[in-house]
Order: C-alpha cells, then structure tokens, then sequence
C-alpha cells in the first residue's frame, strides 16, 4: 500500500473554552475544546494560527500554543495576534512575542474590519514594523477586501505577508460569475509582489451544498498558475473546515489538493516545503 506524503498543516487553529474566551464561538456547534490529538492525521508540523480569542488574551493564547506545536514537533510554528494598528501598544507586544521561540508570525483578522482600517497609516506603518521585527503577517480578508489589501502589501514591501484561504474566494457564486473574475484579477495582483505567499485553505465556509474539491477546483488552480507552488501552502483551517455537512476529511484535503499538480518537487512545495520556509520552522 502506497504511504501517505508528508505534510506540513499551514493553517490550523486549536483552542480551550475553559482557559480562554472566544465570543466568536458562543452560539456554535464547534468543540469546547480543540487540541493536536483531535486531528484525524498525523502532519510532520503544525502551524497554528491564533484563534480570535479576547485580544488581552492573545499573548497567552501564542504561548499556550507554542508549548502545543512544539510538543507535536520541534518544527511548530505559531502565528500570534497582535493590536497591529495600535503604534503605543505595538512595540511592547512584539518584544514579547519575540520571547517566544515558536512565534514566527502575526495574524490581526481583517475579514469583518471596514475597508478605512486596511487602508490606514496605522495599520500600514503596524504592518512595517511587524516586518522589521522578522515577523511575517497573515492576511485573512474577504473577497472584496483584496483591492484594500493590495493598497496595505504596497505600503509596506518588505513584509512577507500570507494570504489566508486564497482570499476567500466567491466559490458559491461560481468560476464564471463577476465576483470571480475580480477575485481573479486581486489574486494575480497579489501574486506579483514577490514577498507573498498563499495558504490553500480555508474554503469549506465559502462553497455552496455539494462536493467541495469540485466547486473549488478552478479556484485552486487559478491561485497555483499565478503564484506557483513554491509560494503555495496547504492548510486545514481545522476545526472551522470541518464544521460543514459537505467538509472534505482532514487528510484528503491535503491529497486532493496537491494531486492538483504532477511534479514531485511541486507537491512537496505544497505539502510542506513552502510551509517550513516562509515561517521558518525547518530552523
């Protein structure tokens, strides 16, 4: 029987209601608590992306976390918050963070914030100073955020920033319907700054009733023909991928995925070389 290829999870989340408050969570049907042991795989590493929980908790979420991954495997990383728009606030917290040797990036959600925010002085000089820490930044925006997002990745060139979950395509709407086409075009925009990466993530929450890898497909390949695999990673976004009836299991969405592409050295950029790069966790 052929072995399963290893693979690094870009984008995953854990959290524990009893330590940590997450008003996101109140009123779903997610788990109470979610942790490495409820994974139905075994990556190589982990890359947990903070949780949203109370933002005076996020520092104890990236240690908490840290201790997590790294019991999983010396190579977990953690994707941290930070008030990254907060210029007083900013530099204490990064020190912080830096204490923490499995923190290698930031993530502030951007997804439900107004348009003002992801186009402000504040969060682009934010945005630089997470750069010159030698952090890299986890965007996680809609769709019809991405034009904002382009102006904020201008304003700060010499931050390696990750797209969360390809953008969050329209995939409900369609290949051939008008909100695709401006994804599209965002996307290839995106691409051509060479200090941004792509998570392949995310889209279970996006997709209408039905196959997921189906109505994907033309938006995965899309994002691999304009930025690579070698700047493309793959995530679970678990446990939030895994809520929806139609949710594809956690490790056949690593296989599906990456049977997208033929070349051996482009699936394992997929899988895990781009993963262990850009957040550096192969050091």
């Amino acid at each position: 029987m052929e072995q399963p290829l290893p693979f690094v999870d870009a984008h995953v989340h854990f959290w524990d209601r009893a330590a940590f408050r997450y008003d996101w969570l109140e009123g779903t049907e997610l788990p109470f608590r979610f942790l490495p042991e409820d994974l139905d795989g075994a990556p190589e590493s982990l890359v947990f992306v903070q949780a949203d929980c109370a933002p005076e908790q996020g520092l104890a979420e990236a240690e908490w976390a840290g201790e997590l991954v790294r019991a999983q495997s010396d190579a977990g990383a953690v994707v941290a918050f930070a008030p990254v728009e907060d210029r007083a606030a900013l530099p204490g917290w990064i020190e912080q963070l830096r204490e923490m040797p499995a923190v290698v990036g930031v993530r502030r959600l951007l997804q439900d914030e107004p348009e003002a925010l992801l186009e402000s002085a504040e969060l682009a000089a934010g945005l630089r100073r997470i750069g010159a820490a030698g952090l890299s930044f986890d965007a996680c925006v809609r769709h019809g955020q991405l034009p904002a997002l382009l102006t904020l990745v201008r304003a700060a060139p010499d931050v390696d920033v990750v797209l969360d979950h390809l953008g969050k395509p329209p995939v409900r709407d369609g290949w051939s319907s008008p909100a695709a086409d401006r994804w599209h075009a965002s996307i290839r925009a995106l691409a051509a700054g060479p200090r941004t990466t792509v998570k392949l993530s995310g889209l279970a929450l996006e997709a209408a009733p039905g196959p997921l890898l189906e109505q994907a497909r033309p938006f995965l390949a899309a994002t691999l023909e304009a930025f690579g695999p070698q700047r493309c990673m793959l995530g679970s976004d678990f446990p939030v991928s895994a809520a929806p009836p139609d949710a594809v299991p956690y490790t056949e969405w690593f296989e599906g995925v990456a049977g997208l592409v033929d070349a051996p050295h482009e699936r394992d950029a997929l899988l895990r070389g781009t993963a262990l790069r850009t957040y550096r966790a192969a050091v």
